[in-house]
This record gives structure tokens, sequence and C-alpha cells, in this order.
């Protein structure tokens, strides 16, 4: 079984606001992410979350919410949150709420790389450089425990280069997050074009 948990409660310091609850095409952003995820199948989901409103726009999906009263402490507060809340798994996949055009495909492959290979950690490449969403196996369960600040796993996927496997993935639009205004607007223009 694998656990995906969507970290969804962050600041938004660069966009200057809950940008988990803006629209896209008159839709929130954070339920972009969650449909795609609910669509795959996970025997588990997790929401890790800051901000009610962020809750209450998808409480109709079936899945776990764990509120994340300390995410003032940054991202590693929320990957704590979310590992508690999970069962008994093989592996956790870590999901950015705000990657609008991440595919039941990109996940589908990274999740498929996790079962066929030997290394615990999967990273996706997104034309060369890393991105998520990344998967550890549950063997990193206690290293993630205890990662603190607002840097995630980086520091156990850099410091463990032979138990990482990278997958690139050709779509590079499926990478695409927003952090600022003009992330935002990049990606508005993007979807209005399609």
């Amino acid at each position: 079984m694998i656990t995906a948990i969507i970290l969804a409660a962050g600041f938004s310091r660069r966009f200057k606001e809950e940008k988990l609850l803006i629209k896209l095409n008159n839709k929130p952003l954070i339920s972009y992410v969650v449909e795609t995820v609910v669509n795959i199948g996970f025997e588990e989901i997790i929401l890790v979350y800051r901000n009610k409103n962020v809750k209450r726009i998808i409480e109709n999906h079936d899945i776990k919410y764990a509120y994340n009263e300390m995410s003032s402490k940054g991202m590693s507060s929320s990957l704590r949150c979310g590992l508690k809340e999970s069962s008994n798994t093989d592996g956790y996949m870590f999901i950015n709420g705000d990657q609008p055009f991440l595919t039941i495909s990109t996940i589908k492959t990274l999740i498929k790389n996790f079962h066929e290979r030997n290394e615990s950690i999967i990273v996706p490449r997104y034309n060369g450089k890393r991105g998520n969403p990344v998967m550890f196996s549950s063997k990193w369960k206690e290293e993630l425990m205890n990662v603190t600040g607002d840097i995630g796993g980086r520091n156990i996927i850099k410091n463990n280069p032979n138990d990482v496997y990278y997958v690139d993935i050709a779509k590079n639009i499926c990478g695409m997050d927003i952090d600022t205004w003009e992330d935002y607007l990049t990606i508005k223009e993007l979807m209005d074009n399609e």
C-alpha cells in the first residue's frame, strides 16, 4: 500500500494570500490536486492542512484530514503531521497542493517505478530539474519524522544518492507549481489556451 500525503498547510508567503483557495477556471487550486489523487485509487490519502477553508472546499472526498497546528515550523511539520496520521504502509508519496497540472499518468509512472526498483526514494525530473511529488519507502519514516525547517526530505535525498531513482517526466507542465502571482498568471494562461 502507498499512502498519498497532500501537503496543503503552507503560508503562501510569496503569494501574499491563501493560494490554494484561488480559482483557476472557476475551481479552487487545491481541488485540482485532490481530484487527481482521489482518481488514482490510493488506499489511503491524507490532506495536511492549516486553513480550515482549504479543508471545507474538499470535505466531500473520502480522505483523511490532518490539521497541522505547527505549520509555522515549516514543511517538516507537515511531513510529520501526515506521517503520524498514516497507517502501516509500504511507502509515502508527498504531493504539493499547488500543482494543478499534475496528472494521473505521472503519478502512476512514479508508483510503477517505486514498485519496480530497489531504490527506496523516487524523484521525478522535469526537463532535468528535480521536482514533485516525491516517494519514500517506509524505511525512511523515522528520518522523515526528524527533518526540520522548510526543506522537506531534500537532505535525505541529497545524503542518500544510492537509494534515489530519478524518473524523467516528458510532460514538463506536470511539474509546474504556483508560488507567486507570476506563476499563477502563467498557469492561468496555459489553462486558457488548452
